[in-house]
């Protein structure tokens, strides 16, 4: 549920892919949050297939009250060991490069290894309102 000021309440809070559907895919006065679900059911689907994430944080106004967000902002973790040093096919290179994310699905994606210092700061500048550094939101946790 979200809080008075429209935000999930602080924290990583787990959630399906049917369950952010259903609280966030859907607004019936537009097809806006429902062509914002489409992308990103397709990018979580994909990914899984890739092999190389082990959840994707949901973020953004997409996960807010608003009628019609804006964006959704996303931390997708590798798997805990992700070699950094090998070379990529172009198949796993489209999921690790920020740029070719943005043109194919629209959407902020930063990338860490899970439980990474990286990772942390990503989060802890995630959980913040952008024009209220005072509040914390929280985010949705998709296991891949």
């Amino acid at each position: 549920a979200l809080n008075n000021d429209g935000f999930l309440p602080h924290g990583i809070w787990d959630c399906t892919l049917a369950e952010l559907r259903e609280h966030f895919g859907t607004f019936s006065g537009s097809d806006h949050r429902s062509r914002l679900f489409a992308r990103l059911e397709d990018l979580f689907q994909n990914m899984k297939r890739s092999g190389l994430f082990e959840m994707l944080l949901v973020d953004g106004s997409f996960v807010t009250a608003k009628s019609a967000p804006n964006d959704v902002d996303l931390v997708a973790m590798l798997r805990p060991g992700h070699n950094f040093e090998r070379d990529l096919p172009m198949s796993e290179y489209a999921f690790v490069s920020r740029a070719m994310l943005r043109r194919r699905y629209g959407f902020d994606v930063v990338i860490a290894e899970k439980d990474s210092q990286l990772c942390k700061t990503y989060i802890e500048f995630f959980s913040r309102v952008r024009d209220n550094p005072g509040v914390s939101k929280g985010m949705l946790r998709l296991s891949l």
